[in-house]
């Protein structure tokens, strides 16, 4: 059994929505969405899960985004 992935982006705030971020989490090569609030994301920010400033899109659109992370069996 291959072990498994993770991984974390933030694709950016909801239009409209001043409170509220988007986002996309891979696990295993699948990609599912969710919405995190801004605090939360700030907070995660602060405790550096994060390896972006977050201040400017890539060519993918996404604005941070978190290293791969890799289960240990």
């Amino acid at each position: 059994m291959e072990k498994k992935t993770l991984q974390i982006d933030v694709i950016g705030p909801i239009e409209g929505v001043s409170d509220v971020v988007k986002c996309l989490i891979y696990y295993n090569g699948h990609s599912y969405g969710f919405f995190m609030h801004k605090v939360s994301y700030e907070a995660l920010m602060y405790d550096e899960l994060f390896i972006r400033d977050g201040k400017s899109e890539d060519s993918a659109g996404v604005i941070n985004t978190t290293n791969v992370f890799v289960e240990e069996k």
